[in-house]
């Protein structure tokens, strides 16, 4: 793919799957699909579900109303879709199709991902809260690599670290797999020198025990030299 390309490019959602997949990252169970085979693959995933459009001219889908949560029948399903269309059209937007995403509700969210500094080189990022964490600002950066007892302290940095423990009585996340999701994010750094931007957010930090899901994640990749 890079090959072809004059410039960056971000991966579709099915290379990403990949991508992740070799470095041992576990995205939720999704699927990309048409609005004609939509309900076939949403029967084929299982319930419930979320619609995601993909789109080359969308970078953050939920900005534009391009997620839909909560699908638990095909008629759900069928009205997500009618509704993703019509809000891509009325943007303007080329539309690939719809990714289907088995619904993860449980688990504290977090961000995980890479930038690039143009005085220091890859930084992996953390953060914890979801969508709420560009808005508290509340994440840390760290030159890579990263060893997992840089991680372990990345996340002591973080004035919402306070969540994994389980605050207020809410259940605890699984620290050490987010620790290990965080080093394996930094060995990926190293594996793709053609990465340019990372993301995965929201992160689900799931019960002590149960790990992690990434349940969104976007790449963006640029030919060397």
């Amino acid at each position: 793919m890079l090959a072809h390309a004059s410039g960056s490019l971000w991966l579709p959602p099915g290379d990403l799957a990949t991508v992740l997949g070799a470095a041992g990252i576990t995205l939720a169970a999704a699927e990309q699909t048409t609005p004609a085979e939509a309900v076939a693959t949403a029967e084929r995933l299982g319930y419930p579900l979320v619609a995601k459009i993909v789109s080359p001219d969308v970078l953050h889908k939920s900005d534009v109303g391009g997620v839909i949560l909560g699908l638990d029948t095909p008629a759900a399903v069928v009205s997500a879709v009618e509704t993703l269309v019509a809000r891509t059209q009325r943007i303007g937007a080329r539309l690939d199709g719809m990714l289907l995403q088995r619904q993860v509700s449980s688990g504290i969210e977090a961000l995980v991902g890479v930038t690039i500094a143009p005085l220091f080189g890859p930084l992996l990022v953390c953060g914890l809260g979801g969508t709420l964490v560009e808005v508290l600002h509340d994440v840390v950066f760290r030159l890579t690599p990263v060893s997992d007892t840089d991680a372990a302290e990345m996340l002591t940095k973080r004035r919402a670290n306070v969540l994994l423990d389980g605050y207020r009585g809410a259940p605890p996340g699984d620290r050490e797999a987010l620790i290990a999701l965080l080093v394996r994010v930094s060995a990926l750094v190293e594996s793709v020198p053609e990465l340019q931007e990372f993301n995965l957010n929201p992160v689900k930090v799931l019960a002590p025990g149960d790990g992690v899901m990434a349940l969104d994640g976007r790449m963006r990749l640029a030919p060397l030299g």
